[in-house]
């Protein structure tokens, strides 16, 4: 496991041969949407956050960067894994980067584009090393998803797909 500092590090240097730069904090960042997993009564619902606490990052696709091809391809590998798109919400990179609980930064913002969808990025959360310092994993656990899904529910900026 990387330390928190390399983990900071990482957002300093690229770290995918097929990403156009680093993930800055002017940037935006959209998150795909499937139903009905991660959108019910026009919100997005805490399971849509879940996959932020796997080692492969939350994936999310950077809006400045090739985004409609980058999502028409996400779309396509997901609709074929059986799962329905309804849209996407974004979040700005420096507000989740600006989110801290006690001294550590909660969320670590790296490109990891992929040769068919260079707009590809991941959040990584620094969870388990904020764990070793004594804080109770469940109530961190709900914490995290609190703070992520108030990122992406701000201001109703959710775009739905019209069926």
């Amino acid at each position: 496991m990387s330390s928190y500092e390399d983990l900071l590090e990482k957002e300093k240097t690229k770290q995918s041969f097929f990403s156009p730069s680093i993930v800055l904090d002017e940037e935006t960042i959209s998150r795909v949407l499937l139903t009905p997993k991660h959108y019910k009564n026009g919100m997005i619902v805490a399971t849509a956050f879940e996959q932020i606490f796997q080692s492969e990052g939350f994936s999310v696709l950077r809006r400045q960067y090739d985004f409609d091809n980058s999502l028409e391809k996400t779309i396509e590998k997901l609709e074929k894994d059986n799962n329905k798109f309804i849209g996407y919400a974004s979040a700005s990179v420096a507000k989740i980067r600006s989110i801290v609980h006690e001294r550590y930064r909660v969320f670590v913002v790296l490109d990891t584009a992929r040769e068919d969808v260079v707009s590809h990025a991941d959040i990584f959360t620094t969870r388990n090393l904020i764990a070793s310092d004594g804080l109770d994993k469940k109530f961190l656990n709900k914490y995290i998803r609190l703070k992520i899904a108030e990122l992406f529910n701000e201001n109703k900026n959710i775009k739905t797909r019209q069926f």
